[in-house]
This record gives C-alpha cells, structure tokens and sequence, in this order.
C-alpha cells in the first residue's frame, strides 16, 4: 500500500509532484532542465551544494537507501528544503546587493511565484529510489543519449574525469556500484586496468541499467523517458510531451539550441582503440537501445 506523500512546505507552498529529471553525465539533463526551468511557476534547481552531499553519499553508498530508508528520506526532503527556499539572498531572480539581516532569510518577492518545485543536480538518477521514498508524489524526466558520445564528451570533461583520480575512485566494499558502473567481484578486479575511455562507457552502462530498472518499477504516470537525438527537431513535439507529463508550462522556443547538439560526434571525438573499449564493456546496451 502506498503510503501518502510527506508533507513539505517551502515558502509557505506545500511541495506536491516534484519533477527531477535525470540521466547519465552529459546526457542531455540540462537541455531539458534549461526548459523546464523557464516554465511559469516551476522553480527547479541544480547543483545546490546540499543535495549533491546528499545526492553523491547516495551514489557512493546506495544500500543506505535500503538499509536507512527512512532516514535517507528525510536526508533528502532536509536538503531540498533548504535549496528551494527563495530569498533575497539565494533567489536567482533578485538583483543582489545589500540586504537587511532581517530580510535575508525571510522569502523573496519571487517565492509566491513558485508553486512547483523540482530539481536537476549532476547524478542524481543515482539517488531514484531514495526520492521516491521521500517523495512518494514524485515524477521524473529520464533522457537517454548515445553512450559513445557521452563518453566522447566525458573525456572532455575535468570534472567527469576527476572520479576516476585515486582520491575520489575509491570503490569501496559495496557491491554493485552503479556510480561506477560495476556489478561483479571480477569487474571491481578489472577496473583498475580499465582506460579512461572504458571507465566512462562503464558509468554510461551503469546509468541505463538504473534507467532500465526505473522503468520497470514507475508507471506512466510517473516516469518519462526522452532520447537525446529525439530532441532536436522535435522541440514541439518534445515541449508538448512535457507539458502533458509534468503539467509545467513548457516552452519549445527554450529547447532550441544556438550551438551543434553533437550527434554522432563520437566518430571524431574517439580513436578505434576508445572506440573499441567502448564497446568492450558496453556493446550490449547500445545494441539494446538502437545506438548501432
């Protein structure tokens, strides 16, 4: 039996359906988060340094979510909270400048504005299952591209690239690591050896499989799946499904995009050899998803 959403207020509105959307690096998360975020009264953030804590001590560790469901639930709703708040000082509407300390954390001439709250911080398709529980009312916005360019495009990406350094690699004992990408006792002894290239497809791996899982558990009325190579020239018809799905007022002019979307950039972003440790470790899941 499904237990009824928890009640949240931010802003003295009551959060009802928030919409996450979600996906592997360099998916195409901010394309879709870009619109979204231009709808009138969805107020949807990204990047909050509170919920990436949050989001990445879920990715690194995700039996926490089951073994402290509960307490991972309120981890969550604490640290969105804070980040929907808006205040002079945090809303990206305000001018800035000086502000009384006895106007600073009251909520901004923008706040009565918002009454849908959302969010589409870096990984957070790691953290699903953990803002279902939270968030039981909860709906999501998946988008799938390629994994050959998501690799192409992590490979040109410090920050992508900074998981993969000693310091901040560490497996650990947990076994599987979606975050990773790795599922067995033979993968976790492999990994090391692995290229840069195939670590990358690995991730992409690992968040299709989560994506794959997702859509077996959330109906329609809850989950939405978008292809990244599917949003461009389509913008009508994808700004469309968004307003049905999400109810947000979403505009096709905001996903029109100025610069290339890099579709197929892969066949001169990758040599043979990245090409094929691509599909070394990942050649199922493109075949599965049509990427061929």
């Amino acid at each position: 039996m499904r237990q009824p959403p928890h009640i949240l207020v931010v802003n003295g509105t009551k959060v009802r359906r928030p919409v996450f959307v979600l996906g592997a690096p360099h998916s195409g998360v901010d394309v879709v988060a870009h619109a979204l975020a231009r709808a009138p009264g969805l107020y949807l953030g990204a990047g909050d340094p509170g919920v990436l804590d949050a989001v990445y001590a879920l990715a690194r560790r995700p039996s926490m979510a089951e073994e402290h469901a509960s307490g991972t639930a309120t981890l969550l709703r604490d640290a969105f909270a804070e980040a929907w708040q808006l205040t002079p000082l945090t809303c990206p509407l305000c001018p800035g400048g000086p502000v009384s300390a006895r106007e600073a954390p009251e909520p901004c001439r923008h706040a009565r504005e918002a009454t849908r709250f959302g969010d589409a911080s870096p990984d957070l398709l790691y953290s699903a299952s953990a803002l279902l529980t939270a968030f039981s009312d909860a709906v999501f916005v998946q988008v799938i591209r390629d994994g050959r360019d998501v690799t192409a495009a992590m490979l040109g990406d410090d920050r992508s690239l900074a998981w993969f350094k000693p310091g901040l690699g560490t497996l650990g004992e947990e076994l599987p690591q979606p975050f990773f990408g790795i599922e067995t006792e033979q993968e976790r002894a492999d990994y090391p050896r692995l290229s840069t290239a195939a670590k990358c497809a690995l991730r992409w791996r690992g968040a299709v499989r989560l994506s794959a899982r997702l859509r077996g558990a959330l109906g329609a009325d809850q989950l939405m799946t978008l292809r990244y190579e599917d949003l461009f020239g389509q913008e009508v018809e994808t700004a469309e499904q968004l307003r049905a799905f999400t109810g947000a007022s979403v505009s096709a002019v905001e996903l029109v995009r100025a610069e290339p979307p890099g579709i197929g950039a892969w066949r001169s972003r990758l040599t043979s050899e990245q090409h094929g440790d691509v599909r070394a470790v990942a050649a199922a899941e493109l075949t599965r998803l049509g990427y061929t």
